[in-house]
């Protein structure tokens, strides 16, 4: 029976075929993006077998007509030529279907019907369709029967609609289920059913018609084939189909079938993605703390646009340099059965859609990174706010200065936070004096325009955060012949607070040398070349936007000062302020041991990218512990699918599995405080947590395991020796850094402590501590009161308090707090950005290997005082000795213990990204703004019971030590 059976991969379309071609990675745009010649589409004819063109109108708009078209057959009224018979897309052996897609039956329009006749030359007309009917495999179900029959056995569709002014492939597809209504994502987090740039093209870029170039338009990504079509000489390709669909299955009445039931093959993926509805409970003592906002419901707060539309297609417009990262998911996502697992690690008892397992591919784990939610950060848009807020106070007499230098800290900000959206914006306004601000970051469609134009287009690109196309795209700024500075020097004054520069706009950069990387599925979904470029791997990559320098509002410049800032990266409207280094994790690298750039050699290097970007994955409690991986790095239809007409050559489709090279893209740092909240209030902030490529759940929860491996392993170590000295208990702890950097490092307001505690074995009762707190992760004294310095409170002489750098404790008041601590021009501290005029206390953990004078000359003035420790930490000769350590001597006399004598000691190093004086002065500063208000809601709503994170800190390292004092 089985001999009947037509079988073939042709055609177009979609569905458990997955995802996109690329590790495509645009360009940015600022005024020093290279340039390279971008194509014009050929005007094509529009047909109108629908009323509109789907580029014209939204996807909603465009789907209610699409789905009535199709429910209604009206293809089949029209009389439109299709397949010869249902036919099967690949084998279906022992009870599974190895197929592209379901069993199909395509129809084509008649102008898809000339193409073909012409020998698949040229374009296709705009307007033309291609429908491929769905149904259960294997397709032998289905001999024999009547239309009526079908249209009752039909599942789903697959459509292309031929719309060259939408997307570089030129198709807009849609995977409606039969029935399928409209479903108003406009508001939602589903993924779209329908759209430019879809999935559907990491199989479709591998097609290739007679004679025509890998970018051309004239492959129009079909597979399709006139032997597959009635009334044209030829059979389709047969595949294996074995008998196993026919097993009997018992009834509900015990009786058996005439054949094993067939499995749902709409496609599992087009049904994941809502988010789960906020049902958090506020917390009376947050609120009781943090005063100063007005409580709200989440129905009162502003929610960030959902990331569905968030999706930016390549097209081919001169200016266009960048796409969302969805159009990157579909080739280098993960990927489950029947073509995987790739780039998909499974631990669970099945390894098809939906499995247990951890997410490897770039994609997967990028995404649950802070730089994959660094568009949509509520802290930074809450700080950012605040900031303006502070502007628009000092400025209160001039008005429009105010606006003038908040619209240029917006413009600044976004470098690097809205990256692709504000190098894009700039880049089509021609790098005018217009500036990128918060409103286009928020900007959305109104749900009748076309997806991904207008200011939606640029809320869409910035939301994305630093996302695929912000690094693939970067490269060296080239330095000017006559320009004697040394490089290092020339790239920190031109190349840094986001000032990015990025390679000509058909081209992607990775680690693989070219020989090593097929090219061709890339070419001709985005008309876009991969290629090799060592600076992908350099740090200088990574410190574009981890060194910030930012100008001191408070501190103006005298006119014979005015050329103390020659940074090229200083704009117009900031120059007349003194400028500070905010941020100097890449500087602190450099003057650390693990450098490579002045020791090119150097046997202890390690870049950025070696930290943050793993080789190996070890799961505890699994057998999966590698030092490397091995796996394809991009998921096409390559030469592992079932055969298919007009495909690429094999070659041109051969994706090897790389046995070493494969870095995972988990950048993990130790805000995990961030995670937690993109993770309880995704419907707030827009975000999609199930994997649309995998189905799995589980991506947030190792994205938490990989930052815990990052605190456990990767962060810092405490040793302690404790003793008794006659009647004193002493006890020396030592922090050491084992970062690249300094810890903390980043901005400027994240802290660690030491908690010290002496515990009574015999009651377990706390003697005697130092750095304890409540549950909101408030330093307190041994009452409970929240010590002075959490808020700066004034002491009796009306000074500021606030912790000191401490060589030695002696009191519960007393703790280690490794912190940056800055001040305004009015010596206040403060939080502000661009407030700070003095760096009053910075006692953080310096790198190994630092010293004063630097690794060269080339590291000088203010980037490598930068550096610098400051306040009391620069008088104690830890922080000189560059051993990257800090010795904390604590002394506690016996009458302190209540003469206990069997005691231990237990000391705990802790992390926080959100320390309480820097929330009390962001809510503070702008308590009515939008961001604000709905970072507030979501903090006083957050649950931290069970979490690492519980009392709002991280535990980094811990050593006790048990004391017994001899009579």
């Amino acid at each position: 029976m089985s001999s009947s059976l037509f079988r073939g991969v042709v055609a177009a379309t979609l569905t458990l075929v997955i995802a996109l071609t690329l590790l495509h990675h645009l360009q940015l745009a600022t005024a020093d993006v290279a340039s390279a010649p971008v194509a014009t589409p050929t005007a094509t004819p529009v047909v109108s077998h629908l009323s509109v063109q789907p580029s014209d109108t939204s996807v909603a708009k465009f789907e209610a007509e699409l789905f009535q078209f199709l429910n209604e057959r009206q293809y089949i009224d029209q009389g439109w030529k299709r397949d010869k018979g249902i036919r099967d897309t690949g084998p279906y052996m022992d009870g599974k279907y190895y197929g592209t897609h379901p069993a199909v039956r395509v129809f084509y329009s008649p102008e898809v019907i000339e193409w073909l006749e012409g020998g698949r030359q040229g374009a296709v007309p705009n307007g033309a369709m291609i429908i491929k009917e769905q149904y259960a495999a294997p397709a032998e179900r289905h001999l024999g029967k009547s239309e009526d029959e079908l249209w009752e056995s039909l599942e789903s569709w697959t459509v292309m609609v031929k719309d060259s002014r939408g997307s570089h492939d030129g198709w807009f597809w849609s995977n409606p289920a039969k029935g399928q209504q409209v479903v108003d994502n406009h508001a939602g987090f589903s993924h779209p059913l329908s759209g430019f740039g879809l999935y559907c093209v990491r199989c479709h870029a591998s097609t290739r018609s007679p004679n025509a170039e890998p970018d051309s338009r004239d492959n129009e990504f079909t597979f399709a084939s006139l032997r597959n079509i009635e009334g044209y000489p030829g059979e389709p390709i047969l595949f294996r189909v074995d008998d196993s669909w026919r097993e009997p299955e018992p009834s509900s009445e015990g009786e058996s079938t005439a054949e094993k039931p067939a499995e749902g093959t709409h496609p599992l993926c087009t049904r994941s993605g809502a988010a789960t509805p906020c049902d958090a409970t506020e917390n009376p003592e947050f609120v009781s703390f943090y005063r100063g906002v007005e409580r709200m419901s989440l129905e009162q707060t502003e929610k960030l646009p959902p990331v569905t539309h968030d999706w930016v297609t390549r097209r081919d417009e001169e200016n266009q340099h960048m796409v969302t990262s969805n159009q990157c998911m579909s080739c280098h996502a993960g990927l489950l059965k029947p073509y995987g697992p790739t780039m998909f690690e499974v631990t669970g008892d099945h390894d098809e859609y939906g499995a247990e397992g951890w997410n490897i591919s770039p994609y997967g784990e990028w995404r649950w990174t802070p730089m994959g939610l660094a568009g949509r950060d509520p802290v930074f848009l809450a700080q950012l706010e605040s900031e303006i807020a502070k502007l628009n106070r000092e400025f209160g007499d001039d008005p429009a200065h105010a606006r003038e230098l908040g619209q240029v800290l917006e413009d600044t900000c976004l470098k690097c936070h809205g990256a692709m959206g504000r190098h894009q914006f700039h880049a089509d306004s021609g790098h005018s004096e217009t500036t990128f601000n918060v409103e286009k970051v928020e900007a959305t469609t109104n749900g009748g325009e076309p997806i991904g134009t207008g200011d939606a287009k640029y809320g869409a690109l910035a939301r994305d955060g630093i996302s695929c196309m912000v690094c693939h795209r970067m490269q060296p700024r080239p330095q000017p012949e006559d320009d004697d500075r040394p490089y290092l020097q020339y790239y920190l004054e031109t190349s840094v607070t986001g000032n990015l520069y990025f390679g000509p706009p058909n081209e992607v950069y990775g680690p693989f040398k070219d020989e090593e990387i097929t090219t061709y599925p890339m070419q001709h979904a985005l008309g876009i070349t991969p290629k090799h470029s060592d600076f992908l791997q350099s740090s200088q990559l990574c410190g574009s936007c981890h060194t910030v320098t930012l100008p001191s509002v408070d501190r103006p410049l005298k006119d014979h000062q005015m050329d103390e800032l020659n940074d090229a990266q200083v704009v117009e409207q900031f120059a007349q302020f003194h400028h500070h280094v905010e941020q100097a994790t890449y500087l602190e690298w450099l003057n650390s041991q693990y450098e490579n750039e002045f020791e090119v050699d150097n046997p202890d290097a390690k870049t950025c990218q070696d930290c943050h970007m793993s080789q190996g994955l070890t799961v505890e409690g699994t057998d999966i512990d590698r030092d490397t991986l091995s796996t394809r790095i991009a998921i096409i239809q390559d030469r592992t699918y079932p055969d298919a007409e007009n495909l690429a050559s094999h070659d041109d489709l051969h994706v090897p599995v790389r046995e070493k090279g494969f870095s995972r893209h988990n950048f993990s740092g130790l805000n995990l405080f961030l995670l937690e909240m993109f993770d309880q209030f995704d419907d707030v902030l827009g975000v999609r947590t199930e994997d649309y490529m995998t189905g799995s759940k589980l991506d947030v929860q190792h994205a938490r395991e990989n930052f815990l491996q990052t605190a456990r392993h990767k962060t810092a170590t405490v040793e302690l020796d404790a003793r008794w000295q006659q009647d004193q208990l002493v006890a020396d702890v030592t922090v050491t850094n084992l970062a690249g950097h300094r810890f903390p490092t980043g901005v400027g307001f994240r802290r660690a402590f030491l908690e010290f505690k002496v515990i009574d074995n015999a009651s377990d009762r706390v003697l005697w501590s130092s750095g304890d707190t409540n549950s909101l992760g408030v330093l307190v004294d041994a009452s409970g009161t929240p010590l002075p310095c959490e808020s700066f409170e004034l002491d009796e002489n009306g000074a500021q308090c606030y912790q000191p750098h401490h060589e030695e404790i002696t009191q519960q008041s007393q703790v280690q707090i490794y912190e940056s601590l800055i001040c305004n021009a009015e010596k206040e501290f403060t939080t502000s950005f661009i407030h700070g005029c003095e760096t009053r206390k910075d006692n953080r953990l310096l790198p190994k290997g630092w010293t004063k004078e630097g690794p060269g000359q080339a590291l000088s003035g203010r980037y490598l005082q930068a550096t610098y420790p400051r306040g009391k930490a620069d008088r104690d000769q830890d922080y000189a000795n560059g051993s990257g350590s800090d010795r904390v001597r604590y002394r506690v006399a016996a009458d302190q213990l209540a003469q206990a004598d069997d005691v231990r000691v237990e000391c705990t190093l802790y992390y926080q990204a959100m320390p309480p004086y820097f929330l009390q002065n962001l809510v503070e500063a702008a308590p009515n703004g939008p961001a604000t208000r709905r970072l507030y809601f979501m903090l006083s709503h957050i649950d931290l019971e069970g979490t690492e994170i519980e009392e709002w800190k991280l535990p980094i390292a811990t050593q006790r030590a048990q004391l017994q004092r001899s009579e």
